[in-house]
């Protein structure tokens, strides 16, 4: 059982009201950036708490039955090349073909856990090459080199195993949200950059943990169907595709 306080916090019907929360700012966000243009840079703002969120969600969950981590693997595999199809129909005109969704972020670490809990130091090996892969693929699109520094990190720090890493992981996944959404950018657009882009990087998500908290207190159970994030991921991908179709024919 895990041992951090904050997982301590989160009842099962916390977990999934910040995975409704998450949801929510991903297809407003979504839908910012594929239907308006120019895209409002409020709804930008408030995008910026999907996948940190979902990354803390997973982490907090990754590590609870080891002995399942290829089965997740396998799971986020399956749904990455499943949701892929209606990615690039969403995002065609903004994203190039090869560039991949976000859940190929969480299959590639989940699968170096895997590899790691089964092989030791040659999984970790293997798992290392294989993030190193995903990167280019997922640059595009899904946050590249910071995306997975950001779910690696914080999977450590909330690995009971790797309690002597949880320094380096805490600071880490500093820097990765700190870099998550431009951070490159503060020379050229300070205030713009810091409003838009950083602050609500580092302060939405963990909003949004409170807000769960409260809304659903200690004891709260469970009330989304199990694998509900997948289908609503690649449904709302595809409703958005068809809508793109349409207007466009229109």
């Amino acid at each position: 059982m895990m041992n951090d306080p904050l997982s301590l916090k989160l009842s099962p019907g916390a977990i999934d009201m910040a995975k409704l929360l998450a949801l929510l700012a991903m297809i407003i966000d979504h839908a910012n950036t594929i239907f308006l243009s120019p895209s409002r840079p409020e709804l930008f703002a408030f995008g910026r708490m999907a996948f940190p969120l979902f990354a803390l969600i997973w982490a907090l969950n990754l590590h609870r039955q080891p002995s399942r981590l290829q089965a997740r693997a396998n799971r986020l595999w399956l749904w990455s090349f499943i949701t892929q199809p209606v990615f690039w129909l969403a995002f065609r005109e903004i994203h190039y073909g090869y560039a991949l969704n976000i859940l190929f972020v969480f299959a590639g670490v989940t699968q170096l856990f895997a590899w790691a809990y089964r092989y030791q130091q040659r999984g970790v090996a293997a798992g290392t090459v294989l993030l190193c892969l995903l990167v280019w693929p997922l640059n595009f699109a899904s946050y590249g080199p910071q995306g997975i520094i950001l779910t690696l990190s914080l999977a450590v720090l909330f690995s009971p195993e790797l309690q002597r890493w949880r320094a380096l992981g805490l600071t880490g996944a500093v820097v990765a949200l700190l870099m998550l959404n431009g951070m490159y950018r503060v020379a050229q657009q300070p205030l713009d950059t810091l409003t838009y882009y950083i602050l609500p990087t580092l302060v939405l998500p963990f909003a949004g943990l409170y807000l769960a908290a409260r809304l659903r207190p200690e004891g709260s159970p469970r009330f989304l169907p199990r694998q509900f994030f997948y289908y609503a991921y690649a449904g709302h991908l595809l409703i958005y595709g068809v809508l793109l179709t349409i207007l466009e024919k229109a």
